[in-house]
Order: structure tokens, then C-alpha cells, then sequence
């Protein structure tokens, strides 16, 4: 039998009754002979097993002339589809009178039971394919009913495929059924009807035991043709010639601005506000608002998520009047529409606050024009299209999305391109194009790509355009200069990584006002067409950036320097795959089981001992480094005996029940000695490198045969100080799925390159670059883990690496157009099986082994799926490649217990658990709400703040589906969803956080007067105070508060308390430590950046008084630069007078304040003294001014860099 075996199955069986699924077995299992098993629902008509051997035709007569013969046997094993206690089937059938589609739904008719079901978001909706035996054509082996059935994506008689998607369908019939809408059902039945009553009497008790909410008796008003919006807003498809009386018949029609017309759909398709439910006297008064105080109107509803039935009174309401968002947002930011578009539906969202990227900044007057779509199931939780079920009918309508656009109102937004990031999370760009700008002259603006012949390939470099993204106000171009990549047998060392001055990290790190240890050596960049890593280094001077060949992706005009993040440091964690691969390569299991049951003391030390919790939070950073601000806040007495600080408390409770998560989820064990940083490449080339010869070799290497890197880490504890690793360690990157993915190297100390911090630097010698052996990495923004614990140093040191090649990129042989993008995008959705390939490897790599030929296939092929995104290629994941069964420790159908590392680990988390759940009733923090008397505009101006902070803050949860604040101000999301990574999630979520977080303090340093101590200090408690009082009034049943809509959970868990936002003052954590302490505060001691700067700004706020006059005369004249060589020499003699009095001034102050001149310190090593990197900058400065241009910023910027 061949691989049509499942359908000829299917033939002999069919009349038998209705067959649900066919299993096939390997025929090596069963004695040679081939084996399936079959399940009939209901039951088959005649007892088939009785009858004794059945004989059937087979198609193939010339093999099986006379036919087979089959033996039938019943298995008779209990149903496993049932609910225990008490028992019920897993299917109740119900014969229907009819079934009602709507928005308002239910009357009160006596001769018909009706069940009104209303639903958040639509149901998935299937229709029955044509021809049942096109179903067989996929996996041989098994065969479900469910294999019958495709994904529909609407109800109609003809299609929509030409219209452009929109909230209101444009092509409506009479018998139309908006399945995207309409999710109120009403389910009508006559139970009085034998066959019937005992189904429905036998439902409403399961329904019953299984605490199903059932409200009877309820009574509902039906309505069919009801007039809606639309009828007021949009004219009628066509009227013909013959249709005269519909022109007169035609309602008065309501022309919305823009601005409050997309709102209006954001509350249509939100559901706050129902279509049919408002009439031409709402739209009537909105349209007579103020088009700003309109649409505020419009977010507040939204903000609020809660079901507005009867919207005329928004116009009395008197929170939405008061509602009034930050006007002003930081130069780096810009607002973003955004659209999920769904299997049946379009949902829209507010205007959100987030960092631009380039594309955005360069038409930011057309800002509104602009919208992100992302593809997603109707949870909005998983990528569209990610299920088992045939989807033709889902490509089509992003196919439809991609090529008819998408219509708000009047304007029609058409694919503009996608960025990497985005392809991964199926979103994309979309631009409504203007009488003078088209989507083609923004894409002919980005750069020249007509080289490219790749469709991926150029794809990913437009998409370069797209990534998020700081521009560095005061650097306009930057001096560039070319190097040459460091090559050798016929392989990059350098690639992804050039150069910049010191001069440059330190605008740039002025700029982005970093909450990071120290200043940053390392950042991921994008410039034109230039991507990367730059790493400081002593031969790039003054404003110079140096770029690489590999660097350069393609040309364009543009040329402005732009930051996508700094190096920071966090500690690296191990997780399944890392665990796995170290387990085959000779590290004992009982090692991983020490670390976890020392982190679990740990933790529960923690949560009984508030020095042992500090000790914790500074040991085990996170990669947004939300741990050091609570160890702050603990060291600061928030939480004490005494003191029960609700939001240290809450977000203490968070950490530790965000931390035992991860334990049980992904096995996520930190390491104490061990570090999670950007990768960069030893320029001066005194790195020992990888040696071939040693590849696969049995025995253990000497140390000095290992490849070498160098690792210089800040130390978490002491502002300042470093420690320099040494000895033997492991490398890798995630995920790390082959054995030889993860290497063991040999970190020393190397004066060379003492200048780089929290960046892993490789070596640019040896056989081959070691990035490239760690799971296919480059330098070009990759992070790296690396581990100096003795105990995770495997026995088998040399594993051959993963000998790779990705396929050639599929070429064309004309220039790519927007059509070949179009089918890229949707072809990527189809086969990205990047997940499926990364789940199957870890139950195969612990059922045989990551050895074993299973496991190094995958590996491959996983490889192949993340190089799709560039190569264009799919990694052909089959049905056969699908683990049958599961390890138990990754809690899905058909387990079996497994007696491995991850094993082990997983049943010893299952003892531990701790819940989070917010406390409410401690009161707030006394120390700081009896520091000051506080007047009345104070506290008003505060409140007004808080409305829009708390607004913004809520809008980032529903975005990123996060239930409470302290999940979003920290990153610790309790929550899981499928569209992108945990990693990448936290990671998203601190860059948005950091946005809202810069603004507000913006907004409220400009409101108090100041950043300076006692203008601040004042506000951030009145901040303080106005939160409690709203808390206050919370819990003593208040109902006219904004609430932060924290009571509902998706868990079943017990409803919490309904209780106002409470993180807004502490957007200025450092402050309010300061506040706290008091006399007791040390701004030097403390590990936070904010408050480092601050104490500078303090201390030198003094001398910028006293250089204030010289830096202008300064400026005044630097700005007639160009004028002459006599003016330009003047400017040099300006310059130089004027850094010499800052100079003088800073030494005379660096000798009062001697505590801040000797505080890094390397391990072992002679001090390297931060005065030195200052006469360094000073230095960089005075070549800036020498070399004739603009030294404007350098001038202006010097006091405040001291």
C-alpha cells in the first residue's frame, strides 16, 4: 500500500457509519503488517467486529488481484472524552428550530426555549469542502474528520475579494450574515419535543455542575432591518437610472473629520459603542464638538473597555469631558494607528505613543496617514492562520487586505512594506497615499534596492527602514569612513561590527537618558543603509563613525545616525533547549537540580527576608533591568515591618511569582556567575581564535588551546566598578538546538580591550569565527550567554559545530515589484514553521537525545526556517517529523513521563508555587505624604497628569494583553501569547514603558519647574499623594474615580479589587527614594543612572551657571563657522578659552568632591579612572572644534558631561 492508504480506508469503511478519525501505524510496529485504527461517531450501524474477517477490493488489482482481507477487532477501553464526577459526554446534541445571528438579540416568545449566547469576539466558522477527497492528499497516516472542513471567513453569496476590508461591509446582500460582528446568537428550540427534553434537561445540569452562569427568564426586544450608523455616514453602493426616488430617499448623510471618524470606528469595532444603537442625533452632536474634544471623547470610551448601551450619554458624562491625553510627546516618538485585521472581522485601535522609526519621522505632518496591520486570530492572541485546519479561504483575505487596502471613511490605506520584526508577527505597514505622495515614492525614498533580486532579501533591507529607532539630535551626519572586513579562509570575523568615537557614545547616551549601570561601549544601529554594531574604540576620533562592507546593505541618501538600543548587561538564564544540549554533552543532571533548588531557597528566603531579596534582585537581573529599581526601592525601607509600600509590595509579590513561572513554563534557571550581553570583535587581534583541528576531538582540551574572549562586567553593586572574567566558560545564543551550538571557551584579561563593558568580545583570528558556530550568530546585534560556573562546564568540550548552508536565495530575473512582496508576506504566514520545528526538537531531543539523526535534522531545518525571512526558502516540516508523544514536563496530550534533566526540574517546580495576587489594603507610604503641605493647584494639575498617564498606560495593556501595571512598568508579564516570543515580548514591552515613562517625566519636570531636587521632590509627592486619595475613595466604595480596571481575570481566579492606577509617581523611582530617605539619601551609592544623573546635574549645576556665557559666546560664533579661515580660527581661540575654564572649574570641583574621581575598578587589575575617559571627552571636544564644523553641541554639552 502506498501513501493513499488512509483514503482506500476511508472507501471500505464509509457506509459503515460516520468515521471521525483513521490512524495509521508504522508497519515495523506490528509485524510487518499494516495497522490502523478507526473511530465512528456514532457508533457504526452494524457490530463490524462480529462478522469476522472482512474482505475488500483494492484499487491496485495487479498487486492485489483478489482483493485484502482484514481482521476487525473493537477496542474496548473507556471513552477518555468524558468530565469526571459527575460524568458527562463530551457532545449533547440539540435539534434546532433556528439560529439568530445579531447585535441585540432575545424576545419573549412562549412557544419556543431560546438560548441568547453572547460572545466577546467571534467564534471560529468552518464550511465543508467540496470534494472529501482532496483531504487525503496531506499527512498519510492520519486522517480526521476536522480534515473535511476549511476556515471560513464570511457568509455570503458572493465575494468580497474586490472591495478594499473595512468595518462596514461594502458588497451587503440580503442574506448577508456579518459573522465578524454580529456575536450575539440566539439559539431556538422546542423543548417539549421528545428528542429533545432529556438533551436539554441533561444540558442545563451540566451547565450546572460546571458553574456555567445561566440567567433564566430574561426577556429581549428583537428588532430586524434596524436602521444603523453606516445609513448616516456612507451613500448606498449604487442607485440606477431606474432607482430615481432612492436619491430623495437617501437619510441626511454626516461628514466626520478624519480624526474623529477613525475613533468612531475604534469604538464600533471595540464594542463600547454599538452601530445600531446609535442614530443621526449622536452623530449629529459629535459632529458639532470640537474635532479634539470629540475624538478624547471617543478614546475615553474606549480606555474605559466597558459597553456604552445608550451613547448619547457620552455628551454628559463628566469624566469623557475632562478627558484630555498628553498633547505633547518626546521628538523621538510619534502617535501609531493600528489594525487587526481577523479571520471575519477588522478591529481598530487609539492612537498610541510610540518610538518612531525612520520612515515615520521623515513624513511625521502625514503621521495619520500612516497604519500598522497585524494578522491575528480573533483572541488577538495567536498569529492568523497558525492552526491545523485547511486556511485558503484566511489567505485570501490577507491576500485581499494586502492588494485591495483598507478603508477608514473616506481614506483608503494600501500596503506600504513590513520590517523583519514585523514578518515575524505577521504585520505590515500600510500608507494612505495623498494627491503628492505615493507608497511608491516612500519606497524609491528609502534607498536604492534595484540590485536586489532576492524578493527577501529585499524585503528585509526596506524593512531596515522600519525598525524602531532614536535619532541623536546634534549628530546630522556623522564623519564616515570605510574600513575593510577582517576575512579569513573565505570568512567574515567582522560581520555586523565597525566603530565609533567616544565622543559619539557620549552624545548618544545623553540623548537617550539611559536607566543602564554605566556608559553604555556597544550599540545596535541603523544608518541609511548601514546596520549593526558600533563598539568604541580609541582609533575612532571625534565625530567618526567607522563602517564595514558588511555593514552595508544598500545605498541611500539618508545618513543620519540612529540608535535602536545600547549594550546593557542582564544575567543569562539556562532554559529547555540550553539544559538538553549541555545534558548530551556530559554535564550531570543532579547539577541543574542543585542550581534549582538553590534558586528556590533563594526565593523563598526572599520573600521572608528583605536583604536576602536585595541580594537576589542584584544577583539575577532581568533584561530590562526592572530588578534593580525594586532592590532600590526595598534598600529604601518600602518594605518593612512597618512599612507595606503597595506598590514595592505588589511588585515584589510580581517578581517572585513572575520568577517561579518561568521555572515551571521554560525552565528558566539563572545562573549567578554568568551574563546575557551584545556581542562585539577584538580589533586589535590579541584574542587567541577557534582552531578546526581541535573539532570532534575526544579529549578534553588545555585551556590554552581554546578559543579566548574578553568579558568586562559592571558590577550591579557598586556604581563604577568592573570585574574582568577569567578562565574556562561556556558561549551560546538562543536557541541553542545542536550540540555543537554551545562552546567552550576561555575568557582572560587583555589590557587591549579594558575600554569595552557589557559586551562579549570574540576573537578576529582563527579557522573560523565563533559566532557563526553559536547557532549560526553574527555580530550584526546578536546577544550572547555566557557562563564561568564550574558545575555547566560539560565533559565534552570539542563538538563538531553544525555544519550549515543555507539554501541559495531564490533569484528573479527582473526587478522586484510590490505584487512580489505581497506574495512573500502571505506565503511567509503559510509556511513559517519555525515553532513547530523548535517544539518537536525538544520532545524528540529528550526522547532520543540532540545526537540523535531526528534532532540534527531538525536542527537543520530550524536553521533553514530562520534564515526563511532572508533566503526566501521554507524549511519543509512534515506530518512524519511530528512527535506522537509528548514529555510529561511540557503538558500536552499523549505524555509519557520522562526521566531526564528537564524531567527532574519540572517535578521539583511543581512543589513551589506562589500566586500572584495585588494587595490593596496596606496604606501608603507616611514618610512621604507628610514631607509637604500641598495647595490646591498642586494637587490639581497632578490629578490632570495622573488622567493621562493612567490613559496611556492602559492603552499599552490592551496592546500587549497585560493585566496589571506592575506587569507593564516591569516586564514581568504573567501572561503568555503565541505571536511573539516571551523574550521579545519583555523586551517590547520595556522600550514602550521607557517611552511613557520619558514623557511623563517630561511633562511633569516642565510642571514643577525643574528637575532640580526641590522643585521635583514637591510634585512627585503630590504625585504620590493624589494617587492615594483616589485609592482611598476606591476602597471606601467611591464610584466617580478612574479606575485601572485591574478586577477581571481570565483565569478564574477571585475578582480583585477595582482600584485606581498607583504606578504614576513612581515613573520617578530615584525621587522617590530620595523622598523617603531623606537626610539618609546617597545619590552617589545608588546603582540607578537617574539618580547618578541627577546628583551631576546638582553638583555641576553651578559651574553651567558660570560657563553659561562663554558656551553661548561659543555657539554664536561657531554657528558663522563657514565664513572664513580668519573666523574659523577665532572660533578655535573661543573654543579653546572656554574649555579651558570648564576644564579649571571641573578640576577644582572633582577636588571638593573626591569621592566620584577613583570608582571603577577592575578585578586583579590597576584602576581605570573615570577622569581619565572625562580628559579623554574633553579631548575628542576640542578636536571637534579644531576640525572647523558646527561644534555647537559639543560646547553646550560639555558642563553637563563634567
Amino acid at each position: 500500500m502506498n501513501g493513499e492508504q488512509d483514503q482506500y480506508i476511508w472507501r471500505w469503511f464509509a457506509s459503515e457509519g460516520n468515521i471521525l478519525w483513521i490512524d495509521l501505524f508504522d508497519p515495523k510496529s506490528v509485524n510487518g503488517t499494516m495497522s490502523a485504527k478507526i473511530r465512528f461517531e456514532p457508533p457504526p450501524r452494524l457490530n463490524i467486529w462480529d462478522l469476522g474477517p472482512v474482505r475488500v477490493d483494492h484499487p491496485d488489482t495487479r498487486q492485489y488481484p483478489n482483493g485484502l482481507r482484514l481482521m476487525v477487532s473493537l477496542d474496548e477501553r473507556p471513552p477518555v472524552n468524558t468530565l469526571k464526577s459527575p460524568r458527562y459526554p463530551d457532545k449533547i446534541t440539540l435539534k434546532l428550530n433556528s439560529l439568530g445571528f445579531g447585535k441585540s438579540t432575545a424576545d419573549n416568545e412562549n412557544e419556543l426555549r431560546h438560548w441568547v449566547i453572547s460572545l466577546p469576539y467571534p467564534p471560529e466558522y468552518f464550511e465543508k469542502v467540496d470534494n472529501i477527497m482532496d483531504t487525503f492528499q496531506g499527512n498519510p497516516q492520519k486522517w480526521s474528520l476536522s480534515d473535511t472542513w476549511q476556515r471560513a471567513t464570511d457568509i455570503s453569496p458572493v465575494s468580497n475579494d474586490a472591495h478594499p476590508i473595512s468595518i462596514h461591509n461594502e458588497a451587503q446582500f440580503d442574506d448577508y450574515i456579518d459573522i465578524g460582528r454580529w456575536t450575539t446568537f440566539r439559539l431556538s428550540f422546542d423543548p417539549e419535543k421528545a428528542e429533545n427534553s432529556a438533551s436539554y434537561l441533561h444540558l442545563q445540569a451540566a451547565f450546572y455542575n460546571l458553574n456555567v452562569l445561566v440567567r433564566p427568564g430574561c426577556v429581549f426586544d428583537t428588532k430586524t432591518d434596524a436602521p444603523c450608523l453606516w445609513d448616516y455616514l456612507e451613500h448606498p453602493l449604487a442607485v440606477t437610472a431606474s432607482q430615481p426616488s432612492a436619491l430623495l430617499s437617501m437619510p441626511q448623510k454626516i461628514h466626520l473629520p478624519f480624526e474623529v471618524r477613525y475613533q468612531l470606528e475604534v469604538c464600533i469595532s471595540r464594542g463600547v459603542l454599538n452601530e445600531y444603537a446609535i442614530g443621526i442625533d449622536f452623530l449629529q452632536e459629535l459632529n458639532n464638538l470640537q474635532t479634539m474634544d470629540a475624538t478624547h471623547r471617543l478614546e475615553y470610551l474606549v480606555d474605559q473597555n466597558e459597553v456604552l448601551f445608550d451613547p448619547m450619554k457620552l455628551f454628559s458624562m463628566e469624566d469623557a469631558t475632562a478627558f484630555v491625553p498628553a498633547a505633547r510627546i518626546p521628538h523621538y516618538c510619534t502617535y501609531v494607528r493600528k489594525a487587526s485585521i481577523t479571520a471575519t472581522t477588522i478591529r481598530f485601535n487609539s492612537p498610541t505613543v510610540e518610538t518612531s522609526n525612520r520612515v515615520v519621522r521623515k513624513y511625521s505632518h502625514l503621521q495619520d496617514r500612516f497604519l500598522r496591520v497585524q494578522f491575528v486570530e480573533e483572541s488577538e492572541l495567536v498569529r492568523l492562520g497558525k492552526t491545523k485546519y485547511k486556511n485558503d479561504k484566511i489567505w485570501k483575505r490577507v491576500e485581499r487586505a494586502l492588494s485591495q487596502g483598507i478603508r477608514i471613511g473616506d481614506q483608503q490605506y494600501e500596503f506600504l512594506a513590513f520590517g523583519s520584526s514585523q514578518l515575524r508577527q505577521s504585520s505590515a505597514y500600510f500608507f494612505c497615499p495623498t494627491g503628492h505622495l505615493s507608497c511608491e515614492d516612500i519606497r524609491a525614498w528609502m534607498g536604492q534596492f534595484d540590485h536586489i533580486k532576492c524578493v527577501a532579501k529585499y524585503a528585509a533591507r526596506i524593512g531596515q527602514c522600519f525598525s524602531t529607532t532614536r535619532d541623536i539630535k546634534g549628530i546630522w551626519v556623522p564623519d564616515i569612513k570605510y574600513i575593510d572586513d577582517i576575512q579569513r579562509n573565505g570568512q567574515c570575523f567582522t560581520d555586523g561590527v565597525g566603530l565609533i568615537s567616544k565622543f559619539l557614545s557620549q552624545l548618544i547616551m545623553e540623548e537617550m537618558t539611559l536607566d543602564i549601570f554605566d556608559k553604555p561601549t556597544a550599540f545596535q544601529f541603523r544608518m541609511g543603509g548601514c546596520k549593526g554594531v558600533l563598539a568604541v574604540w580609541p582609533q575612532a576620533q571625534g565625530m567618526e563613525v567607522h563602517i564595514r562592507n558588511s555593514q552595508e546593505k544598500f545605498k541611500s541618501d539618508f545618513q543620519g545616525l540612529e540608535i535602536v538600543r545600547c549594550a546593557a548587561r542582564s544575567t543569562a538564564t539556562l532554559n529547555r533547549q540550553t539544559i538538553t544540549i549541555l545534558e548530551s554533552l556530559g554535564v550531570p543532571k543532579n547539577m541543574f537540580m542543585e542550581l534549582l533548588k538553590e534558586q528556590i531557597s533563594w526565593y523563598e528566603n526572599a520573600a521572608k527576608d528583605t536583604s536576602e531579596a536585595i541580594k537576589l534582585l542584584t544577583k539575577f537581573v532581568d533584561e530590562n533591568q526592572s530588578s534593580l529599581v525594586l532592590a532600590e526601592l526595598l534598600k529604601a525601607g518600602f518594605m518593612t515591618d512597618n512599612v507595606r509600600e503597595p506598590f514595592t509590595l505588589n511588585t515584589f509579590n510580581l517578581w517572585l511569582s513572575w520568577s517561579f513561572r518561568l521555572l515551571r513554563e521554560k525552565t528558566r534557571i539563572h545562573v549567578p556567575k554568568s551574563a546575557f550581553v551584545l556581542g562585539c570583535v577584538d580589533e586589535s587581534g590579541s584574542l587567541r581564535g577557534h582552531s578546526i583541528e581541535t573539532e570532534g576531538c575526544p579529549d578534553q582540551l588545555s585551556e590554552n588551546k581554546l578559543p579566548q574572549i574578553f568579558l568586562q562586567l559592571t558590577d550591579p553593586s557598586h556604581e563604577g566598578k568592573t570585574n574582568i572574567i577569567q578562565g574556562k566558560c561556556i558561549v551560546g545564543r538562543n536557541p541553542s538546538l545542536h550540540p555543537g551550538d554551545i562552546r567552550v571557551v576561555q575568557a582572560v584579561n587583555n589590557p587591549k580591550l579594558r575600554h569595552l563593558k557589557d559586551v562579549i568580545v570574540f576573537p578576529s583570528k582563527g579557522d573560523r569565527p565563533v559566532p557563526a558556530m553559536l547557532s549560526g550568530g553574527d555580530l550584526d546585534g546578536d546577544d550572547f550567554f555566557i557562563i564561568w560556573d564550574d558545575r555547566l562546564i560539560p565533559k565534552e568540550w570539542n563538538h563538531k559545530p553544525m555544519d550549515y548552508q543555507a539554501p541559495n536565495p531564490r533569484q528573479l530575473d527582473r526587478d522586484v515589484t510590490v505584487d512580489d512582496l505581497r506574495e512573500f508576506f502571505v506565503n511567509y504566514m503559510k509556511n513559517d514553521n519555525l515553532g513547530l520545528i523548535a517544539v518537536a526538537h525538544l520532545a524528540f531531543a529528550d526522547m532520543h537525545g540532540p545526537k540523535s539523526q531526528i534532532c540534527l535534522r531538525l536542527a537543520e531545518l530550524h536553521s533553514q526556517a530562520v534564515d526563511y525571512a532572508k533566503t526566501g526558502e521554507p524549511a519543509e516540516f512534515g506530518h512524519k517529523m511530528q512527535p506522537e508523544r509528548w514529555p510529561h514536563f511540557m503538558e500536552k496530550k499523549s505524555t509519557y513521563r520522562s526521566n531526564k534533566a528537564l524531567g527532574a526540574l519540572f517535578d521539583e517546580v511543581a512543589k513551589h508555587t506562589f500566586q500572584f495576587r495585588p494587595e490593596w489594603e496596606h496604606p501608603f507610604d507616611k514618610r512621604i505624604l507628610e514631607r509637604y503641605e500641598f495647595d490646591m493647584s498642586t494637587l490639581t494639575t497632578a490629578r490632570e497628569i495622573k488622567a493621562q498617564y493612567d490613559s496611556a498606560i492602559r492603552r499599552l495593556m490592551v496592546q500587549y494583553h497585560v493585566e496589571t501595571e506592575y506587569e507593564l512598568y516591569t516586564g514581568w508579564v504573567m501572561s503568555n501569547t503565541s505571536i511573539s516570543s516571551n523574550y521579545k515580548r519583555q523586551e517590547d514591552l520595556g522600550l514602550e514603558f521607557d517611552v511613557v515613562k520619558q514623557r511623563f517625566r517630561e511633562q511633569c519636570c516642565n510642571v514643577a519647574g525643574g528637575s532640580e531636587a526641590p522643585q521635583l521632590d514637591k510634585f512627585v509627592a503630590a504625585m504620590y499623594k493624589v494617587t492615594e486619595e483616589q485609592v482611598n475613595k476606591a476602597r471606601n466604595g467611591g464610584d466617580d474615580e478612574p479606575v485601572g480596571h485591574q478586577a477581571e481575570t481570565d483565569s478564574g481566579e477571585e475578582p480583585r479589587p477595582n482600584v485606581p492606577f498607583i504606578s504614576f509617581p513612581w515613573i520617578f523611582h530615584w525621587v522617590m527614594i530620595r523622598l523617603a530617605m531623606g537626610d539618609k539619601y546617597k545619590p552617589g551609592a545608588s546603582v540607578l543612572a537617574a539618580a547618578r544623573r541627577t546628583c551631576l546635574f546638582n553638583r555641576h549645576s553651578h559651574l553651567q551657571s558660570q560657563s553659561e556665557t562663554s558656551s553661548v559666546a561659543a555657539a554664536e560664533t561657531l554657528s558663522q563657522v563657514d565664513t572664513n579661515k580668519d573666523t574659523k580660527q577665532r572660533v578655535i581661540s573661543d573654543g579653546q578659552k572656554t574649555q579651558e575654564t570648564v576644564g579649571r572649574q571641573t578640576t577644582n570641583m572633582k577636588e571638593n568632591n573626591p569621592v566620584q574621581s577613583s570608582d571603577a575598578i577592575t578585578t586583579g587589575d590597576k584602576a581605570l579612572q573615570r577622569d581619565d575617559e572625562d580628559d579623554d571627552t574633553r579631548e575628542d571636544i576640542s578636536n571637534y572644534a579644531m576640525s572647523g564644523e558646527s561644534g555647537e553641541a559639543a560646547f553646550l554639552r560639555l558642563a553637563a558631561l563634567g
